[in-house]
This record gives structure tokens, C-alpha cells and sequence, in this order.
């Protein structure tokens, strides 16, 4: 059995997020119908638009469709960390929307207020580099009021919906937790769990990289490159095949979730916790 794709909730919230359509949707492949502002902001057709609106015409937006496979039969886009279009939309989102302050709504009748809690929730890239690469999304959430930490929060927070605004009779608690507390155990986290890996592929990268830096210490020996040559391929071997791991940030927010929510995901988490819960 496949493994499902970790991308897809990203790219699936993206569009949703803009006000683009899912048009199609299946297990192996998914279809968006773009509005005109995303066709200008993600497929670089500048003299199409520039054109429609010069000549007062409307203009029809792309539709794009995305593939869990690479086989040419499927179609579409291959949907992985290397997608040139999936960078364009980190890019993008971190433009539009790289922070955030957000309230559930909550269809609340006259009576005794309700309390929203505040949830910090981070989404990033882990970037595995070195011989091969990978890139891992990462999605946490901290409750700022007794700080529970839940992992896969952009998944939970999928078929909700929000406004920038409270919901009638309810109100926003005020957060225990400061903000650079709860992200500093958001790190804390993430270096234990990237500690709790299998690292072979670092080791083969590192492996990879002395007999690549013995052959061309081969070559300098035996005078067939000069220094300068030697200093510029020893640099770039580095980049190339010493392995790293990086953390990057793509967007944040504080998201203040009913107290009914939030104690349903704890219970759901508390039921479904494996021994090695991936983030």
C-alpha cells in the first residue's frame, strides 16, 4: 500500500483557501479550476492577462491537475517535493499569508458565552539534503492556555471553518503561554523527533561524498587540475553531497478553537497515539 501522499493536504488548502475550486477529485489525482488572481499569481502568463485586460475582456483561468505518480498516462502534475508549481505555492503562501489570527465559527444562541482557546499552529519543511533529498511538511499546534501539543493540525483544520472575527457570544481567552515559549517546544520537539531517525541516508551521503573528495584529491596529486580547480570542485561536492537538515517555515497563526473542538482533538489524539506519531 502507497503511502499517502504529504503534500496534498498543502496543495488541497492552498486553492481552497484562495477561493479555487476542486473540481475533480480521486485517490491517485485531483483537478483545480483556478480563479483569474491565482492564474496571475502562479502561471506566469503575464502577456495573456496584461492583453484580456487591455482589451476589457474577462479572461478564462487555467485548470490544474495534480498526480500522486509520475507514469505519463496519469497526467497531470507529479505532486513531490521536487514540483517546481508546488515551490511556487510556498512561495506564494508565504507572501500572502505568513501569519494569521483566526476564529472558529461557532453558531453559539443567546445565553452563557462560550470560550475559545488559543492554538498556536506552525507549518513548515523539513529539507533533507545531501546524495538524495526529500522534503517532509510539518503541521503543530500548542494550546497557549495548558499546552497540549497536537501533531497533523492543518489536517484537523481542514473542514473548518473561520473569520477574522469572533462569533457572536463567544470571546477569546486570554493565552497562558507566550508565543516564543510554545515555539521553542515546537524546535524542541521537532529536534527530538528528526533525532529519533533512521540517519543511513546521511551516512551514505557522507560516504559517497570521501570517495568522491578521494578521487578528485587523485586528480590534484597528479597534477591533472590545478588549485584553483581543485578548490571550486572540493566546494562543490560539499554543497552537493554533505548531508544537512533544515527546518523552514512557511506560515503561522494563532487560531482560537472552541473548547468542544479542541477537547475532541485531545481525546481523538489520546486514543490514537501510535509509538512513532509522524508530524
Amino acid at each position: 500500500m502507497n503511502a499517502p501522499n504529504p503534500h496534498k493536504s498543502f496543495v488541497k488548502q492552498f486553492f481552497s483557501s484562495h477561493g479555487c475550486t476542486i473540481i475533480s477529485d480521486s485517490p491517485s489525482q485531483f483537478t483545480v479550476q483556478l480563479t483569474n488572481e491565482m492564474d496571475e499569481e502562479i502561471m506566469n502568463r503575464p502577456f495573456y492577462w496584461h492583453y484580456m485586460k487591455k482589451m476589457n475582456r474577462e479572461g478564462v483561468p487555467m485548470k490544474l491537475t495534480f498526480s500522486d505518480t509520475d507514469q505519463k498516462q496519469a497526467g497531470g502534475i507529479y505532486l513531490h517535493a521536487g514540483t517546481p508549481k508546488l515551490h511556487r505555492l510556498y512561495n506564494t503562501a508565504i507572501s500572502k499569508a505568513r501569519t494569521a489570527r483566526l476564529y472558529e465559527v461557532v453558531h453559539q444562541t443567546r445565553g452563557q458565552n462560550r470560550a475559545m482557546s488559543p492554538w498556536l499552529v506552525v507549518n513548515g519543511l523539513l529539507h533533507f539534503r545531501g546524495k538524495h533529498t526529500r522534503d517532509e511538511s510539518v503541521s503543530i499546534g500548542i494550546n497557549l492556555i495548558h499546552g497540549t501539543m497536537m501533531l497533523g493540525m492543518m489536517d484537523k483544520m481542514m473542514d473548518m471553518n473561520f473569520e477574522t472575527t469572533v462569533s457572536d457570544y463567544t470571546f477569546p481567552m486570554r493565552p497562558v503561554i507566550s508565543l516564543s515559549h510554545a515555539y521553542k517546544r515546537m524546535e524542541r520537539h521537532i529536534e527530538t523527533y528528526v533525532g529519533s531517525l533512521d540517519h543511513q541516508w546521511a551516512k551514505d551521503s557522507l560516504h559517497h561524498l570521501e570517495k568522491e573528495t578521494q578521487l578528485l584529491e587523485s586528480f590534484y596529486e597528479s597534477e591533472d587540475i590545478g588549485l584553483d580547480s581543485f578548490t571550486k570542485e572540493r566546494e562543490q561536492l560539499d554543497n552537493r553531497y554533505k548531508p544537512y537538515i533544515e527546518m523552514e517555515v512557511i506560515n503561522g497563526g494563532l487560531f482560537y478553537i472552541s473548547q468542544e473542538t479542541s477537547k475532541t482533538w485531545i481525546q481523538h489524539e489520546v486514543s490514537d497515539a501510535p509509538s512513532d506519531r509522524h508530524l
